[in-house]
């Protein structure tokens, strides 16, 4: 799939994913539209989790298979996820960022939620991730170089410090 098809399947996901939980907020659909899930995930093939328990591999390591509201392992062997994405869509939405505030997200994972929230507060935001896993802060950190409002911090979200969130 070329970067400009994935791009389209995005949008797609966007769409879909945001007018399942009724979110009418644009800005967070664009902003799941704009962030590549698989920039996140590690390369493919992807544990897709499925009913009663179990994992799922895609066919293939085609990112297109990432672009359902499903969940996906990313240490599928302690049940760590990739949540779900019509889920964080819903919680974004009631959240309701504004550009230029500063978020604070515990449970950061690699950091694909993060990046969304990054969008939605702009440059002119900020959003702190906190990770307690320390491999995945460490990855977090590392897919999230591009993103220079983001700071990862590892450690436990319950008693780490950060600024004040808005």
């Amino acid at each position: 799939m070329t970067p400009d098809e994935l791009k389209i399947v995005r949008r797609a996901y966007a769409k879909q994913i945001t007018a399942a939980v009724k979110v009418v907020d644009e800005r967070v659909e664009a902003a799941f539209a704009e962030v590549p899930r698989e920039d996140f995930l590690g390369p493919g093939p992807w544990p897709i989790f499925r009913m009663r328990k179990a994992y799922v591999l895609t066919p293939t390591a085609d990112p297109v298979y990432l672009y359902t509201d499903d969940v996906v392992g990313i240490v599928p062997e302690r049940h760590i996820n990739n949540g779900q994405p019509s889920l964080h869509a819903f919680l974004l939405s009631q959240a309701a960022l504004r550009v230029g505030e500063h978020i604070v997200h515990v449970g950061a994972g690699a950091g694909y939620y993060s990046a969304i929230m990054a969008n939605l507060v702009a440059a002119s935001g900020r959003v702190t991730a906190i990770e307690f896993e320390q491999e995945l802060a460490a990855r977090a950190r590392a897919n999230l170089a591009a993103y220079p409002i983001i700071s990862v911090v590892q450690g436990d979200g319950s008693s780490v410090a950060f600024d004040s969130a808005d």
